[in-house]
């Protein structure tokens, strides 16, 4: 079908969801009984931006600045460009790609505020938005239609395309051109689903093999796989849910998030520069990873058997891999790109959080080691790849990838995980994802324990060449672990050693704490790369040798002290143990001494 062909239908198809979206706009940002600011305020901490402030200086916070985005709307009545005169686009630049809009569209105005807005958004620093009207946008403005023409090449880097439609046969052509367009362009395309809970329906652009489809978090949406009649049907929709009252808004914080990401792949140290860290299977990969398990949250594993622990659906059918969660995202992110090994015996140990970007062959593996000191609550780990489009969109092909996490055997190779009881190594989750059709596999473990792991990417035999993946990983948690046993003191209490803030070289809110140390007594932060288990003034040290004295404090009246923790570039990824020694000249045993617990730190980025 020709593009002159497919336009009038689809011409009628977005006349049609023009009435819907006039309804959508009525939706306001604010949720019942509340202010827009405070709804704001709501969807902001959901989303995990409250956090990602908290742990971040408030000049190092990215907010999307110098990120170019694009905003896609389907026409209301002629109109499908945001409100110029809205007080949340102050200093904003608003460029109208698509010819003449008959005033400021309502639809385009309330999605923008969740796209770019100054208090709504996650992403406030953006100061161009390009506006699109979407038969345009599928036409010259990006995808040159439904024909040979190549996509015209944009300045945009992220699209929100809060709108649905159906070009029939054409629909294909035009999936293929934006995935064509996403792979040779590096671009980012958020796509919402329809509204209203059920399956899957109008193709465009929820059917996209390289987009990131958006769901909303209470599962009022189409969900579940794509149709016939769509290259790849039975693949699984929508990728991620975001916390606002309609698809239209959950798109725009996605994509928000996604500038927020690119931004902090242009300027963070170790990462600008790289191109790989702001390609669109890596944000994929990275905000799929960082999303949170919401109650409920299942890719349907195996629970017992054999193959306990096996899964060939990656995603949960209708909220995707989570609800979006920029802050542990942005940790994943800024972590770093790891390496793989083309064996085990060369695969890396890797930082807890982090991603790679690998290249994979025909029957090949891609390997990655894990050390894993103390139980880990969660681990969250997503492959994402593209699917290649020939230029003459005639073809495409897709590698068939697999996710595989092995324990380590004593000679450091893989063991299954698969089928070993509950609490074994994992209590329950998926240790393997192996769909058969999907450009994502993801696996969710709940309470891994303490061990050697080993992760394998690996790929079918077929006769296309090497292709690229992305990986992104979390295993939770990354907080501080108390080991080792506290002395008594002289007054009969157990002092004890803990923290505050976050083992992060971003946010400078890292300190240990001591309490019911002896009141006014000085002390000595004890320092050590490793744990041990030694006698030492009446008490336990729990430090290994060499021990160094890190710092010197004093307890106030109440046997309280804070000594903060600099975290500088060079000690991201190591890891140290703390244990806390003060005077205590009324111990019985006439050593003088008091010993808090000890702590492992591991720092991250």
């Amino acid at each position: 079908m020709s593009l002159s062909d497919a336009l009038p239908r689809f011409r009628r198809a977005i006349a049609a969801l023009a009435a819907m979206l006039s309804a959508l706009a009525g939706e306001s940002p604010a949720q019942a009984a509340q202010s827009p600011v405070q709804a704001a305020q709501s969807v902001q901490e959901a989303a995990g931006l409250t956090r990602l402030a908290a742990r971040l200086a408030s000049d190092e916070l990215p907010t999307g600045a110098g990120v170019v985005v694009g905003q896609v709307e389907a026409p209301a009545g002629g109109a499908f460009v945001l409100d110029r005169a809205d007080r949340e686009f102050r200093g904003k630049a608003i460029a109208n790609k698509s010819g003449l809009s008959r005033g400021p569209s309502t639809h385009a105005t309330l999605v923008a505020q969740y796209l770019v807005g100054l208090h709504s958004s996650l992403s406030p620093g953006i100061e161009r938005v390009d506006a699109f009207e979407a038969n345009h946008w599928l036409g010259a403005g990006l995808l040159g239609g439904s024909g040979a023409a190549l996509p015209t090449l944009v300045d945009a880097k992220v699209f929100c395309n809060s709108w649905i439609g159906e070009a029939g046969e054409a629909s294909n052509a035009y999936l293929r051109k934006l995935d064509f367009a996403i792979e040779t362009q590096g671009l980012i395309v958020c796509a919402g689903v329809n509204n209203g809970r059920g399956p899957l329906d109008v193709a465009l652009l929820s059917h996209g093999f390289n987009t990131l489809t958006v769901g909303r978090s209470d599962g009022s949406h189409r969900a579940g796989t794509t149709s016939l009649g769509v290259d790849g049907p039975g693949r699984m929709k929508p990728d991620l849910v975001a916390p606002a009252g309609a698809t239209s808004f959950s798109t725009p914080l996605v994509s928000g998030a996604a500038a927020l990401l690119v931004e902090t792949a242009r300027s963070l140290p170790g990462l600008a520069g790289h191109p790989a860290a702001e390609s669109p299977d890596v944000i994929k990969a990275v905000l799929l990873a960082g999303a949170a398990h919401l109650p409920g949250w299942s890719n349907s594993p195996l629970a017992r058997g054999a193959s306990r622990g096996a899964t060939s659906m990656p995603l949960d059918p209708v909220l995707g891999a989570g609800q979006l969660d920029v802050e542990a995202s942005h940790w994943i992110l800024s972590a770093g790109e790891q390496w793989a090994g083309a064996t085990p015996a060369l695969a890396p140990e890797c930082l807890p959080s982090g991603w790679a970007w690998i290249e994979i062959g025909p029957g090949q593996s891609r390997w990655l080691r894990f050390h894993v000191e103390s139980l880990r609550t969660e681990v969250s780990i997503v492959a994402a790849w593209n699917r290649a489009v020939a230029s003459d969109f005639q073809s495409w092909s897709l590698a068939d990838l697999d996710l595989e996490l092995w324990t380590a055997d004593a000679q450091g190779g893989p063991s299954s995980l698969l089928g070993t009881a509950p609490g074994e190594f994992f209590e329950t989750g998926n240790v393997l994802s192996d769909s058969a059709v999907d450009n994502v596999e993801h696996l969710y473990v709940q309470r891994l324990l303490p061990g050697e792991y080993l992760l394998e990417v690996r790929r079918s035999s077929d006769d296309q060449g090497p292709v690229r993946a992305a990986l992104a990983w979390r295993f939770e948690s990354v907080a501080p672990q108390v080991f080792g046993e506290a002395k008594p003191g002289s007054s009969g209490k157990l002092p004890a050693l803990r923290w505050t803030g976050r083992p992060s070289r971003h946010g400078d809110d890292f300190e240990l704490t001591v309490s019911r140390a002896e009141p006014g007594s000085l002390g000595i932060l004890l320092c050590s790369a490793g744990r041990g288990e030694l006698p030492f003034a009446g008490g336990r040290l729990a430090l290994a040798p060499p021990v160094t004295r890190f710092a010197v404090a004093r307890a106030d009246d109440s046997g309280s002290a804070t000594i903060p923790i600099p975290i500088s570039p060079e000690r991201v990824g190591t890891k140290l143990h703390f244990q806390f020694w003060f005077r205590d000249p009324g111990q019985a045993d006439g050593s003088g001494s008091g010993l808090t617990n000890a702590l492992e730190v591991r720092f991250g980025p």
